[in-house]
């Protein structure tokens, strides 16, 4: 079991580094958000922004997964060809 300190060295270090490199790469591959983040910052979306922001998660998840060293193809990725 980690301790506190641990678990915030972990988050600080390893996890959140990771989303913002995904973040960043998303919306390189898919300028497409920004433009649909900017539409609901500014009210100017009919999109549902908590759908939005959880395909957002979901696509960041994605790519956080997918590059992983230790990425291990096996199928369950709905809609891909996830496995060899």
């Amino acid at each position: 079991m980690m301790t506190n300190k641990e678990c915030i060295d972990r988050w600080a270090e390893q996890i959140i580094p990771a989303v913002f490199r995904a973040e960043d790469a998303l919306q390189k591959a898919v300028p497409e958000w920004k433009e649909r983040l900017a539409a609901i910052n500014a009210g100017t979306s009919t999109e549902d922004p908590h759908k939005v922001a959880l395909e957002y998660c979901r696509a960041i998840a994605h790519i956080i997964v997918t590059q992983a060293a230790d990425y291990v193809p096996d199928g369950t990725i709905d809609g891909e060809a996830d496995f060899t």
